[in-house]
Formats: structure tokens, C-alpha cells, sequence
């Protein structure tokens, strides 16, 4: 649980500052969820949200302990989902950018 919340500290703070790899950079049009997010880092989100999800449920699974607000395992789903979101979305974007630069 520590490594995890680690990382899901890294990963908050690298959105916060905008830092993103230079692979997301292209990605425009996919900024951080937060309001005037820098384009790209769309796969540092879906890592923050899949991570939170992981956490919520070993949280449960190893204490059964919920937290104040949605169940736990309501709260896993929708960070999962919101994780496959980002995911399903860069990787339609960059096959699009892909195909697009084809030559023909």
C-alpha cells in the first residue's frame, strides 16, 4: 500500500507540473483531467486512476475497511473506467494520427 500510494503521489505530481514524456506530447487534444492541463499525459492519468483503483481494492480485500462516501468497490470501477477511458481514447487518437500519416 505505501509503494502504491508512492506512486500515486509521483504520478499527482507530475500532472500537477505539467511534466509530461515526450511520446505524450503529440497527443494533443488529451490533457490532464485538471482544468488548464498541459496536452498530452493522458497515460499519466490513466496510471493515477488505475493506480487509485488498485489501492481502493487491497484496501478492501485486505482490511474490508470502506471509506466515507461511494463503496469502495464502486469508487475501483469508476477509476478503472475512467483509466480505460484515457487509454481506449490515446490509442484511437494515435492510430488515427497513424493511418493519417501513411503515405498512399
Amino acid at each position: 500500500m505505501e509503494l502504491l500510494k508512492a506512486v500515486e503521489g509521483t504520478l499527482a505530481e507530475s500532472i500537477d507540473s505539467g511534466v509530461v514524456e515526450d511520446h505524450d506530447h503529440h497527443v494533443l487534444g488529451l490533457p490532464s483531467g485538471l482544468e488548464g492541463g498541459a496536452p498530452g499525459g493522458a497515460r499519466i492519468e490513466a496510471a493515477l486512476h488505475a493506480i487509485v483503483a488498485a489501492r481502493h481494492l487491497i484496501q478492501q480485500a485486505a482490511h474490508g475497511v470502506e471509506l466515507s462516501g461511494l463503496p469502495i468497490l464502486e469508487r475501483a470501477q469508476k477509476n478503472l473506467a475512467i483509466a480505460g477511458g484515457y487509454v481506449a481514447t490515446t490509442w484511437t487518437t494515435e492510430l488515427s494520427q497513424h493511418v493519417n500519416r501513411r503515405p498512399r
